[in-house]
């Protein structure tokens, strides 16, 4: 019982001196309000495709499903391309460079998407700029984490991540409650900002303010700091980006072979990839199919509705789980989770009314969270630390590739199925695979 009072005053003995810090406050500050942008621009891109399709007098649900899936192809496809790469080219490339230009970068493409998507009523057009704006992301936000050793010394990079993270987690649960707010605010063609019907578009407008805020705050802040840094490492030319990335792609390759070795031979890493397989399905699934029926019903702002209810019940289980998890069996703990979400999947399928909505999706973010920690506690107790790093890598290398492949499958069954139908089935299958998981486990020495 004397633990949590020494870590919550190591906590704030590394946090106070990294607040004290003028430039990585004014940092943290402009990165929080960056990634308020990036949830803003889900949001404002879901709006955009409810605007189009929920107005439809027949098959709205499944056009709109559909049209999510190939989103949810757009926004994990930067990662399954280039994750392997990003890394290398920043460590590679002036990191304050990377991070002006890519902000600018996304500033300018968020405001394209409203003029295109009204110029040409051309979703793939859409998609194909907003592929630009997440594969920016994936480089920004890797020169981001990157850069934070030089902004604040080797000795305070624990603070320094912590305030990081706090600020993170605000601001993308900011992001989603009012993003749907504003992408749904009437009162944005009140003031002539935008035209009735249109109000989505100010979600891009405020988008692309958010990255301009951030390109500020860095120059400044750069500037500042520009006698103390260090100069970029080696240039490189395009034959040695394209070589890089060649290699990138093999060695990825090559890490997946060595993941798959390892689970074939340990139970435990068998689960956990079992376990990232039957959350991704069931991801894609909510995603793919219960973001329109909720905009059927409340327009996008339901969304950052149900968004923020689910995010806060992941943080009342986040605490709990995590004082309490260590007396339980995990995976047994994170079968059970997936038990009840299959079963809230297959409740918010036969449900309409926000009243009884409102606490499935709490419940659904109460069960998430044992998952979620549990499936990295386990590969923390059983991977050896030489190939750990490798193997999460892989693993969230694969979620995003799965991720794309289930969303695109399912949007593509919307064509046979009705939404609701679909939703209730997949929720159906994760229960039976969780009880079947349940049997099964019991044969093995799963911790």
């Amino acid at each position: 019982m004397q633990v949590c009072p020494v870590r919550a005053e190591t906590q704030r003995s590394q946090l106070l001196p990294v607040i004290r810090m003028p430039e990585f406050l004014l940092f943290a500050v402009s990165q929080a309000v960056s990634l308020f942008g990036d949830k803003l621009d889900y949001m404002a891109l879901l709006a955009m495709i409810g605007a189009r399709f929920l107005q439809m007098p027949d098959g709205a649900e499944q056009s709109a499903a559909q049209a999510i899936s190939f989103l949810s192809v757009v926004v994990a496809l930067p990662t399954i391309l280039f994750g392997p790469l990003a890394g290398i080219l920043v460590d590679r490339w002036n990191r304050r460079r990377v991070m002006v230009v890519c902000d600018s970068g996304r500033a300018l493409l968020v405001l394209l998407i409203p003029l295109l998507a009204l110029a040409t009523r051309s979703l793939p057009l859409v998609y194909a700029v907003a592929f630009g704006v997440f594969l920016l992301g994936l480089f920004f936000n890797t020169a981001r984490v990157s850069i934070i050793p030089n902004l604040v010394g080797t000795d305070k990079v624990l603070g320094a991540n912590s305030l990081m993270n706090l600020i993170g987690r605000v601001a993308t649960l900011l992001g989603v409650f009012f993003g749907g707010l504003i992408v749904d605010w009437q009162g944005w063609s009140r003031l002539r900002i935008t035209s009735p019907g249109r109000e989505w578009t100010a979600g891009f407008y405020i988008d692309a303010l958010t990255y301009l805020i951030s390109v500020v705050a860095l120059v400044v802040i750069f500037r500042r700091l520009a006698d103390s840094w260090q100069r970029p490492q080696t240039r490189l030319t395009v034959g040695d980006e394209a070589r890089l990335f060649i290699d990138g792609q093999s060695r990825m390759l090559r890490e997946v072979r060595e993941l798959w070795q390892m689970v074939s031979r340990d139970p435990t890493v068998f689960f956990v990839n079992s376990a990232v397989c039957l959350m991704v399905l069931l991801g894609a699934a909510v995603f793919v199919l219960y973001i329109p029926i909720i905009q059927s019903h409340m327009g996008t702002k339901g969304v950052g509705y149900v968004g923020g209810i689910g995010s806060a019940g992941l943080v009342v289980s986040s605490l709990f789980f995590g004082a309490l998890g260590h007396r339980t069996r995990k995976h047994r703990v994170m079968l059970v989770s997936f038990m009840v979400l299959g079963m809230v999947a297959m409740a918010l399928a036969t449900l309409k009314g926000f009243a009884l909505m409102a606490p499935l999706c709490f419940l659904a973010g109460l069960a998430l969270s044992p998952i979620n920690i549990g499936m990295d506690t386990l590969l923390h107790e059983v991977v050896p630390e030489s190939v750990r790093g490798r193997i999460f890598s892989t693993r969230d290398w694969l979620l995003h590739l799965f991720f794309a492949v289930s969303a695109l499958v399912i949007g593509q069954l919307t064509h046979f199925f009705d939404v609701y139908h679909l939703l209730f089935a997949i929720g159906g299958l994760v229960v039976l695979v969780s009880i079947a998981g349940l049997i099964i486990t019991s044969r093995f020495d799963i911790p």
